[in-house]
């Protein structure tokens, strides 16, 4: 679960004037418009929004997820040593209405804008999410600002997470081939109609770059909406004639585009979740409204003391002091904990059968203060400061495994 990272919405100094801030979740760095060149930031709302929808589509919890290609996933998107865009970390742009909103272009004139040609040098990144698009509805309508995100986090997804996360992905995925199997799937849809190219130059061969870089990415998001039965989000229900109405629900786009409803069984929905739409529209309601609902994680840092089990590290069992724990939580749920010992830092899962924290912060942990009660139930509220007074520091430690062995085990 290390890979399931929530961050702090933070200051950020990229190099470049256009970005203040950032969010890094889920191994996708969110960059945030600052107030620059005569237009607005991008609010700080905005910005968790952006983020609790990445949580939602990489929710590992989600239905029919698998949860080693989601890890890829992330790790591809962090731009890991192995992955096709490796040390290239993946950064989703949200900026405030659309690039001529700014006095200087920051899509077409790039080099006016002093260090943003070497910040998009040093990460990975796909379409901008804007907030308030100069194209959308003013004032804002949920369902209109659901699309927006949507689409646009799963471009940067499906295009820069996805592909290498399955085995055979990174060629099954690749629209530029074509004998991949993105390619027949867009070729069988553009002949039976479902997937209209006019927008996009008419063809698929006509520049492979082009199917590549543009065609694939909106053939992946078309065809996770019509899986989902997300055309609610579009303006009317509709995108015809871009994608036909004949295939909104997975049964039509089984009987249209087979090769899409396979591809999309096989690569994406072991990876992205399907958020529920009562949770969307809950976040997105009209004219801004609606809390973001983002949980950023949370950093325990403990001195411990724990019980190593007889034949792990010594024929009998012994006691090991100031330990430093570490845990990760978001929630209520435990994304990372870890102990160091000897220099070394172990994932909690894997020694928990071998060990036992009996003291957190000179406090007795309520495991261990179980066993008290259980043993010597004169003792049970005993504290570590009231055993030591009784015994001894330096007979602390031959009292704690007393206390441990008196059911038969040294570790529970």
């Amino acid at each position: 679960m290390t890979d399931y990272l929530s961050g702090n919405l933070q200051a950020y100094s990229p190099g470049t004037a256009l970005y203040d801030r950032s969010l890094t979740v889920y191994g996708i760095k969110i960059v945030a418009g600052a107030e620059v060149s005569g237009n607005k930031a991008v609010p700080d709302d905005w910005v968790y929004k952006t983020a609790r929808v990445v949580q939602l589509l990489l929710d590992p919890a989600g239905e029919g997820i698998n949860s080693s290609a989601q890890e890829n996933a992330i790790k591809i998107l962090k731009g890991e040593s192995g992955t096709f865009h490796a040390g290239l970390p993946t950064v989703q742009r949200t900026l405030y209405g659309s690039s001529d909103s700014y006095d200087l272009s920051p899509l077409q004139k790039p080099e006016a804008w002093p260090g943003l040609d070497e910040h998009n040098d040093r990460h990975v990144s796909n379409d901008m999410v804007w907030y308030r698009n100069v194209s959308s509805p003013n004032p804002p309508e949920g369902k209109n600002d659901i699309g927006e995100i949507l689409e646009h986090v799963l471009h940067t997804i499906q295009v820069l997470g996805i592909r290498g996360a399955i085995d055979g992905s990174l060629e099954a995925l690749n629209g530029g081939n074509q004998s991949s199997e993105i390619y027949k799937a867009m070729n069988e849809a553009v002949e039976n109609g479902i997937y209209g190219l006019e927008g996009y130059g008419g063809s698929l061969d006509r520049d492979l770059e082009f199917t590549s870089k543009v065609i694939t990415k909106e053939y992946m998001y078309l065809l996770t909406f019509a899986m989902w039965e997300y055309n609610e989000f579009w303006d009317d229900g509709t995108l015809s004639p871009e994608w036909s109405d004949d295939a909104l629900t997975p049964e039509s786009v089984l009987a249209t585009n087979p090769l899409g409803h396979a591809l999309f069984t096989k690569y994406i929905a072991p990876i992205v979740s399907k958020p529920e739409k009562a949770i969307l529209l809950d976040i997105f309601q009209d004219n801004d409204q609606g809390a973001h609902g983002y949980v950023a994680d949370t950093l325990e840092k403990n001195t411990i003391s724990i019980v190593v089990d007889e034949g792990v590290v010594s024929d009998s069992a012994i006691t090991v002091s100031d330990l430093v724990e570490e845990r990760i939580i978001n929630g209520d749920k435990v994304i990372s904990h870890t102990i160091e010992y000897g220099g070394q830092d172990y994932k909690y899962d894997d020694v928990k059968d071998l060990v036992m924290i009996f003291l957190r912060n000179d406090d007795f942990t309520p495991v261990f203060q179980n066993e008290i009660a259980e043993s010597f139930p004169d003792y049970s509220e005993v504290t570590y400061s009231e055993v030591i007074s009784l015994v001894g520091l330096g007979g602390v430690s031959d009292t704690i495994l007393q206390v441990a062995s008196t059911d038969g085990y040294f570790v529970v």
